[in-house]
């Protein structure tokens, strides 16, 4: 874990009023649209379960994994298996899907599974595989990610419900409902990782976090610094290696291994100023932005629909994107308050506020003049995208996307000049 430092910055917050509203729930789903098989990653791709035209209900296997260790694709609906078709997701680029056509997306009263004494680490992964459980922090099978860390490459497992973020608090409000189950799922997790233990990590007003804390039968809460974003997740030394999963994906691993319950839905926080009914609401995988957004109500006409929250998040053309695991905000404003870019005027402060300790105008001056060669000894991949630079840069510049540039190219950029043969 790194030593906390005092880089990052203050984001204003928007989270009300969606953050003191219940959860709310889709009443019509007309149709979801459920990836198979994701492009350059092996560990995601499927092969068709299901004849076209066949019914299905919700928590059925439509796509078997390619290999062993796979995750299975798993309807979120009840309705018919439509089609098969292609499409490109902002985060998951290009990708096979299946489209079902709903007829019930409510699901059935979990029932209790059967078990005496303690569950064991193969029990508690063989659940999270089966129950198709992916984690929204980074869109990975969570019993990957949990099997991964028995090596003793982690120490101590955090559950972040932090949201940092402006807008988004589809965590809190799954940590207002469901904590003693999140709870218990921590201690799921920690057993199945192998790890000394586990707490999650919230930034919460202290009133709010004080109502939390009383709910659980014993310290699990852990307060992370106002800045974003955020370092330190636990009060421990700095050779403890933290890992990390989503709070949803924790609460998920509690009903699968409890009630067999699969994961088919997931809580994104719908806002801006150009939504009804700014508030978190829980909708089946592979329902459309356009679907959430109706669900929701427009009061007008939105300039700018983004995926992901206003630092991090993609601007959205197409509102038939699905929402996938991943995704747990959804923005449409009238207007985004983006200010003309200008040359950079060399202030210093995307230094300072970057988390990494990186130089970010100088790797994006380097790539600008084409000095390719002198990118890697200023550590481009060690950005993870945060978005701080962009933030509070005055010349309104757009630095963490020239960074990820530079790191894609694993701070070194090949020119192609064409073929030999147009010489």
């Amino acid at each position: 874990m790194s030593i906390f430092t005092k880089r990052g910055v203050r984001l204003p917050l928007m989270k009300e009023p969606a953050a003191s509203r219940p959860v709310a729930e889709m009443e019509t789903v007309s149709r979801v649209t459920l990836p198979l098989s994701v492009a350059g990653d092996s560990s995601r791709s499927c092969r068709q379960a299901l004849g076209i035209y066949s019914s299905v209900i919700r928590g059925q296997v439509i796509g078997l994994p390619e290999d062993e260790g796979g995750t299975p694709v798993l309807s979120s609906v009840t309705g018919v298996l439509a089609g098969i078709q292609p499409l490109t997701h902002p985060l998951y680029g290009e990708t096979t899907c299946a489209v079902l056509d709903c007829m019930v997306a409510a699901a059935a009263e979990p029932v209790l599974r059967p078990h005496k004494g303690e569950w064991k680490p193969e029990e508690i992964l063989g659940a999270a595989r089966t129950a198709g459980i992916i984690d929204e922090l980074d869109g990975l099978p969570l019993h990957a990610k949990l099997r991964a860390w028995q090596d003793g490459s982690c120490n101590f497992l955090v559950v972040d419900a932090a949201e940092q973020e402006p807008y988004a608090s589809s965590g809190w409000a799954v940590l207002n409902e469901s904590i003693e189950q999140v709870q218990e799922g921590v201690a799921l997790a920690v057993t199945a990782a192998g790890v000394a233990g586990g707490h999650i990590a919230v930034k919460l007003p202290a009133a709010r976090r004080k109502e939390l804390a009383k709910r659980l039968h014993n310290s699990q809460l852990f307060q992370v610094r106002s800045r974003y974003p955020a370092r330190q997740y636990c009060h421990a030394a700095s050779d403890v290696v933290v890992c990390r999963i989503g709070v949803q994906a924790c609460l998920a691993l509690y009903r699968a291994v409890v009630y067999g319950e699969p994961q088919c839905d997931c809580v994104i926080t719908v806002a801006g100023d150009a939504v009804a009914t700014p508030q978190n609401i829980r909708v089946p995988f592979g329902v459309s932005v356009k679907q959430v957004l109706h669900a929701c109500g427009l009061s007008s006409d939105p300039g700018y629909v983004i995926l992901g929250d206003a630092v991090t998040g993609v601007a959205i053309q197409d509102l038939e994107i699905p929402v996938l695991p991943g995704v747990t905000c959804v923005l449409a404003l009238t207007e985004r308050k983006v200010s003309a870019p200008r040359p950079c005027i060399g202030c210093g402060r995307c230094a300072q506020a970057c988390h990494a300790g990186l130089l970010p105008s100088e790797i994006a001056g380097r790539l600008e003049n084409m000095h390719y060669e002198r990118l890697s000894t200023l550590l481009p991949t060690e950005c993870d995208g945060c978005g701080a630079c962009s933030y509070v840069c005055p010349a309104g510049r757009d630095v963490t996307t020239r960074v990820l540039e530079a790191q894609e190219n694993a701070g070194t950029i090949f020119l192609n000049w064409g073929d030999d043969d147009d010489a």
